[in-house]
């Protein structure tokens, strides 16, 4: 387009120049050919030379002088065309290079040349204030109506946007669902967030398609921008409280937080701790004790990841494995530990058992069940001595999926459990629709169950159905002899928890396996002397 306009100006240019040229020549030699009497002395000269035909002559001069006069008023006018068509396409190389063709706001360039200039005149004593906004549930519209849809829903949000702003503000449209506002200087806080509710209302108001109504909803975030802030920093902070206004449930605004800033600073940091942590086997696999309830013996373990960080100590689980699965790295850390347990327990009784955890996201994953195969494989070992647990939130979208990749578990030989029954919202359909062999009874409804009369009743039903399903039954979170008596009097198979041991790292197991399970549950002399036996065999 700039070479268009660049090869345009220059033929402009140059035809301007020689038709310029041409009229200050005939207004130069008009008058003096008439101060002259140039005219006279010709027609003297044509008269005294009649066999020349000098007036057909002249008459061919005049015709073309005549001819030449109207070509050029005619290449005048195409020439103020050709002027008028390239101003309207530089005007629309403009508007589009600064704003946004879909819903005519200024687009991320314009936006950010804006925030160029205002950055001069921000200052302590007179802030300037910034909005964020994202649409929330905006790709199923996509989804389900039509990328035409959702086109018209951004340009009806754009229109709404620009009425509920007023004039108290700028809107510019960053890309996609994201809109960036900036507000005029001596904007209050009262006015910004009463401009971020109405925007808020306008947008949970049903959008019309095809006579369909659509419904969405919006997130603002809003941060103060003083002085001594760059640019980048204040988009940075916008979309920081904007997340945390999606965080805090949607359809609401929030403002940018210093501390909840810096917990995400130490997030994206951990998120690159835990992407080598990963890599270098860091993350090891523990084993907990998993105990015949009847007998009190030792039939096997549940595999646990544990992160022991050179300077951070001991991280959560539930923070490394949320981060794991938020970063697409919650496969490769399963598979590690997975990997880890078999290595351990290839040497045990064959007797023993491990039970290993694999996450929704994991469990999605269509090459679970050859991953894990190549495990066993390389492993050598026995199948039959791995339960794999999954959640009723990795099956509950899709029973067809879930039973075919279940299916092809116990094909191999590994055993199935539903953990964390009697949380979720379709147990019994998932119990009715998959080959499961055991369900682990939720620790929520099993600690301090013999003081919890309603708890009672919900593991006395679950263990009737399990009994009537011919399931095993594991009961998690057994903390007291009160916990067990009960469990033991309702014929529960299976058990765990803090009352037999916490989960131990793979170089205390075999101690484990050589205690006497039968003296168990431990005294607290005994548990002491275990403990300090840890702290030992850590040192």
């Amino acid at each position: 387009m700039l070479n268009w306009f660049s090869d345009m100006r220059k033929k402009v240019s140059a035809t301007v120049v020689i038709h310029l040229c041409f009229y200050i020549s005939a207004f130069i030699a008009w008058p003096i050919m008439a101060e002259m009497e140039l005219f006279e002395q010709f027609y003297e000269f044509s008269r005294d030379h009649e066999d020349w035909d000098i007036d057909e002559f002249s008459l061919l001069v005049v015709n073309l002088t005549i001819a030449l006069i109207l070509s050029s008023l005619f290449q005048s006018s195409r020439l103020r065309k050709l002027v008028r068509q390239r101003d309207f396409q530089r005007q629309r190389a403009e508007q589009n290079a600064r704003h946004d063709p879909l819903t005519g706001l200024m687009n991320r360039r314009a936006f950010g040349d804006l925030l160029q200039e205002t950055v001069k005149t921000v200052t302590a004593e007179q802030p300037i204030f910034i909005a964020m906004l994202d649409l929330d549930r905006f790709k199923p519209v996509n989804d389900i109506h039509g990328h035409a849809a959702g086109d018209a829903i951004i340009r009806k949000v754009a229109q709404r946007l620009t009425v509920e702003i007023g004039t108290i503000a700028q809107v510019g449209r960053l890309g996609g669902d994201e809109f960036a506002i900036i507000f005029e200087p001596g904007t209050t806080v009262t006015q910004v967030e009463r401009s971020a509710r109405r925007l808020i209302h306008a947008i949970e108001q049903p959008f019309h398609f095809n006579k369909t109504p659509i419904y969405i909803s919006g997130s603002v975030g809003l941060m103060t921008w003083g002085e001594d802030i760059s640019v980048t920093e204040a988009l940075r902070r916008a979309d920081k409280s904007l997340y945390a206004a999606k965080d805090g449930g949607r359809a609401r605004f929030a403002w940018y937080d210093a501390e909840l800033d810096q917990k995400s600073h130490e997030r994206a940091q951990l998120e690159i701790e835990l992407t080598k942590a990963i890599a270098n086997n860091e993350i090891q696999a523990w084993f907990q004790p998993i105990i015949n309830i009847e007998t009190e013996d030792l039939i096997g373990f549940e595999v646990l990841a544990r992160w022991t960080h050179e300077t951070r100590g001991e991280v959560s689980p539930s923070t490394f494995i949320e981060i794991a699965e938020d970063s697409g790295q919650i496969g490769d850390l399963g598979l590690s530990i997975l990997r880890q347990a078999c290595r351990a327990a290839a040497d045990w009784d064959p007797k023993l058992t491990i039970s290993f955890n694999v996450s929704p996201l994991q469990f999605h994953d269509p090459n679970l069940v050859e991953q894990i195969k190549g495990i066993l494989d390389e492993c050598r070992f026995d199948a039959r001595r791995l339960t794999i647990e999954v959640t009723e939130s990795s099956i509950i979208r899709d029973f067809d999926i879930a039973r075919a990749k279940l299916d092809a578990l116990k094909a191999l030989g590994v055993a199935v459990a539903l953990d964390d029954f009697g949380t979720g919202y379709s147990s019994l359909a998932s119990l009715r629709q998959l080959p499961f062999d055991r369900i682990k009874i939720d620790r929520s409804f099993v600690t301090n169950i013999a003081a919890e009369p309603q708890n009672q009743k919900i593991v006395a039903g679950i263990m009737a159905l399990a009994t009537g399903l011919e399931l095993d039954v594991t009961a998690e979170g057994i903390e007291t002899n009160d916990d067990l008596a009960y469990l033991q009097d309702l014929s529960c198979s299976l058990g765990q928890g803090f009352l037999f041991e916490r989960a131990v790292p793979e170089n205390h197991v075999h101690w484990l396996i050589d205690s006497k399970w039968s003296d168990w549950p431990l005294d607290a002399k005994r548990a002491n002397e275990l403990q300090q036996a840890e702290i030992k065999a850590a040192s």
